[in-house]
Order: C-alpha cells, then structure tokens, then sequence
C-alpha cells in the first residue's frame, strides 16, 4: 500500500478479471478475518446507489486543493 492508501492490483490480476482504468469497484471488508473485497461496479451510472447502499459510515476526507493544467492544444 503506498503512502496514499493506493493499492496495486497486480497486471495478470487485472488482465484475468478484465479490469481496465476507470473502472469502479464496491469495496467490502470484514475485520474480523482481516479480508478486503474488491467488486466490479458493471453499471457506472448507479454509483450514487451503490454508495448508499453500503452498510458501513464513510467518512469523506477533506479535498486538497489541486491545480489541474489544460490540455495542450
């Protein structure tokens, strides 16, 4: 895990799964068998629900302000 809470899926993981940049996943923990559980959101559209749908709080970290460039044209 890096310094930013990001985690690595291994590329013959990702190549298994067909798992590609952009995809959203439901991530599901139990704590007990300190087990973490990534699922493929197939419908991107129904992320509100899905959100809403998660037994557990969340809590949003505050947003860094973040300067973004243009694209070069």
């Amino acid at each position: 895990m890096s310094s930013r809470g990001q985690i690595v899926i291994p590329q013959p993981v990702r190549e298994r799964c067909r798992l590609g940049e952009g995809d959203h996943f439901v991530v599901e923990d139990d704590a007990e068998r300190q087990v973490v559980t990534l699922r493929k959101v197939k419908d991107t559209g129904r992320w509100f629900e899905v959100y809403m749908g998660c037994p557990h709080a969340f809590a949003v970290p505050p947003r860094r302000r973040q300067f973004y460039r243009g694209k070069p044209e």
